[in-house]
């Protein structure tokens, strides 16, 4: 059974970038999905740097919760027809709307991250319904998706009253 939100990470090549997504998923009962040249889930690094820190995942890996799609667009396409709305991150596009103005609902929800390099191409901002960011009072130009990741996922969580 699909849940109401899903995490999808566009090439994601990271291994400690991966294995908090995954443990993300698994603290929050969240799907991942990644697309594009992402590394793979069972990568013996990201295995690694789970098995650290959760009790032997090495032996008893959990990722159930993951799932691995190659193209980006189809995707987001079977994603749409499944009744789910597709967010977009971004902290540099401006017309992203801020975390905080914005309303989970009902319904089920994807929250995409672009690549750790260049974010969502403009190609790929054109199949969002929305694009959201997470407003910053310093001037870094960006949040790494190990650390917005967990705070849209709360936040989605939290409105929707499933935590």
């Amino acid at each position: 059974m699909k849940k109401e939100l899903i995490l999808l990470f566009d090439t994601l090549r990271d291994p400690r970038d991966l294995a908090e997504v995954i443990h993300l998923g698994l603290a929050f009962d969240i799907e991942i999905e990644l697309t594009g040249n992402s590394i793979q889930p069972t990568h013996v690094k990201v295995i690694n740097i789970l098995d650290s820190w959760i009790h032997d995942f090495r032996d008893k890996p959990q990722l159930d919760h993951i799932s691995i799609h190659s193209d980006f667009s189809k995707r987001i396409t079977a994603l749409k027809k499944q009744g789910y709305k597709i967010i977009g991150t971004s902290s540099t596009i401006a017309k992203a709307k801020p975390l905080s103005k914005y309303e989970f609902g009902k319904g089920k929800y994807v929250i995409v991250f672009g690549t750790e390099t260049s974010g969502l191409s403009a190609e790929k901002q054109e199949l969002m319904d929305e694009i959201l960011s997470v407003p910053m009072k310093n001037k870094t130009r960006f949040f790494t998706v190990r650390a917005v990741a967990p705070i849209l996922a709360f936040e989605a969580l939290r409105q929707k009253g499933l935590i």
